[in-house]
């Protein structure tokens, strides 16, 4: 039985909160429920339609493993097609993506990163007695639509690590690095010193100033997914002989055909024709092809564990694309959107309200109802893979982006919950192991607070879980 007491103190605490200041011109919106019974515990705007910030990961996460299950892995090919006589292939090399988004990151142990993935591959070539190609390095990125990014992505993102487009073939997290020499003083200029990994074709106009010492990176990159100009804005603190920020990759695809490239040419492998111009890839003629590197990926368990804890976009949308694909046959955003809309509501969830644009949160026109993600929550825990979901979002106090949260509160190990801030917005989704031994799910969300306040909304919305865990 849940405890009325501890129910009475949490509803104060949320009228506290609904009606301080700092959400005057704002909302509250929360939901709490009981997972094996699904009767709501609590509701408060439970049906009003508020920007989820990246909250929705779990959505994403949870239809992905619902469709694949746990030990789904991604899998990459290298092929080459045309004939090979003696050392020489009479065709084409193919790097053939399925999507998978951890291709050469460095986040898992045991599994290549970027560079020890190119010298894979050119092993392969070498293997196969391939020391001349006459065609072409192309990247096969076709399994998911040409649409890399959602249409409502704001430009002040997209350029950013954080904003990086989705392909059929991903690459090191589509993510590259900016090097920048500060200046001495506070609004001096600062000079672009070299990217990392080398990207010799984008062309950088720089506005980057020095800002004050400690100031952080305070940088915005704006790109466009295909195009090489990049434009770089903002500040990078003073007293740092280097300074690096992270941006994303425009055409991923394209980069790694031509990482691939150069590297067979330093490693005594010719390649005969010219390059495609990025962001303007050859359509792919269907011929037949031999494979002579199949990689496969971690398991889908452990993508969809970093992807929660670390808020990772790029994961999120591609579970949301391959979703999509799986479902309906289309990865478009929007296809993507109303197939996995579709598919929980089929099964029971009560999606009024509910309109996503992507998979990450990161559009600021997506919108849910706290009560449409809670029944998802709840729709999770009668799937076979629910046990991967449920390790898969971080615990308040000790891991992922919550694990400085809720420190010796009693939400501290109880409560595992996916964190989501967007301008405006900050919310926490996920389950509660409450003090009467129900697993309840819940999800929060406080929009339009004041500016400037989001520490004391954060530290509220932290209490109002340290209550539920007291439930």
């Amino acid at each position: 039985m849940i405890d009325s007491a501890g129910l009475v103190r949490f509803s104060d605490a949320v009228l506290e909160l609904q009606n301080s200041e700092f959400l005057r011109s704002g909302s509250l919106a929360i939901s709490v429920k009981a997972v094996k019974e699904g009767k709501n515990v609590f509701a408060l705007n439970a049906e009003r339609s508020l920007p989820s910030a990246s909250t929705l990961k779990l959505v994403s996460t949870a239809t992905v493993l619902s469709l694949f299950g746990g030990d789904f892995r991604f899998q990459t090919f290298l092929e080459y097609d045309g004939a090979l006589r003696g050392d020489t292939l009479a065709g084409n090399l193919y790097i053939h993506g399925t999507g998978d988004p951890s291709l050469g990151s460095d986040r898992f142990k045991g599994y290549p990163t970027a560079p020890e993935m190119i010298s894979r591959w050119v092993a392969a070539v070498r293997k196969a007695g391939i020391r001349y190609v006459k065609g072409k390095i192309l990247a096969d990125a076709s399994f998911f639509d040409k649409e890399a990014v959602a249409s409502t992505w704001i430009w002040g993102d997209m350029g950013n690590y954080y904003g990086a487009g989705v392909q059929g073939l991903n690459f090191n997290e589509n993510l590259y690095r900016v090097k920048f020499k500060p200046g001495v003083e506070a609004g001096d200029p600062t000079t672009v010193t070299g990217t990392e990994p080398a990207i010799p074709y984008l062309s950088f106009t720089n506005q980057v100033t020095t800002g004050e010492r400690g100031s952080g990176d305070q940088t915005i990159i704006y790109s466009s997914p295909l195009g090489n100009n990049v434009l770089l804005t903002g500040t990078v603190p003073a007293g740092n002989p280097v300074f690096t920020v992270k941006g994303s990759i425009p055409d991923p695809a394209w980069y790694a055909a031509y990482a691939l490239k150069n590297a067979l040419s330093g490693n005594g492998v010719v390649v005969g024709e010219a390059d495609q111009i990025p962001g303007n890839n050859a359509s792919l003629a269907p011929s037949p092809k031999k494979i002579i590197d199949e990689y496969k990926s971690p398991p889908l368990r452990e993508l969809c564990q970093q992807a929660n804890f670390w808020s990772i976009n790029l994961f999120a949308d591609v579970f949301f694309k391959q979703s999509g694909k799986r479902l309906s046959g289309k990865s478009g955003f929007d296809d993507a959107a109303t197939a996995i809309t579709g598919y929980w509501s089929g099964r029971g969830a009560d999606l009024r309200g509910f309109y996503i644009k992507d998979g990450s949160g990161l559009s600021p026109s997506g919108s849910i109802t706290a009560g449409s993600l809670t029944d998802i929550l709840n729709l999770a825990n009668k799937d076979t893979s629910f046990k991967d979901f449920y390790q898969s979002i971080a615990v308040i106090g000790q891991n992922g982006t919550v694990r400085n949260l809720g420190k010796g509160s009693r939400a501290a190990g109880n409560v595992h919950a996916k964190s989501g801030s967007i301008e405006g917005t900050r919310a926490f989704a996920g389950y509660v192991n409450a003090k009467s031994g129900a697993l309840l799910s819940f999800t929060i969300i406080a929009h339009k607070y004041v500016p400037g306040s989001n520490r004391v909304i954060s530290d509220s919305l932290v209490k109002l879980m340290t209550l539920m865990a007291e439930l």
